[in-house]
């Protein structure tokens, strides 16, 4: 069985992996749920017009 005391006394982390959850989100990064949703608009706009 794991000692988990034992593996996180061990723990090292990775090399270069320095980036904490703010720098990650602080960018304003689009994922694929806002192109969708740009895509959907954008097809709507275009069927107005028309």
């Amino acid at each position: 069985m794991i000692d988990f005391n034992i593996e996180l006394k061990k723990f090292k982390p990775a090399i270069g992996v320095e980036v904490g959850q703010t720098d990650l989100f602080e960018e304003d990064v689009k994922d694929i749920t806002d192109l969708v949703e740009e895509m959907v608009q954008e097809l709507s706009n275009s069927k107005k017009n028309d």
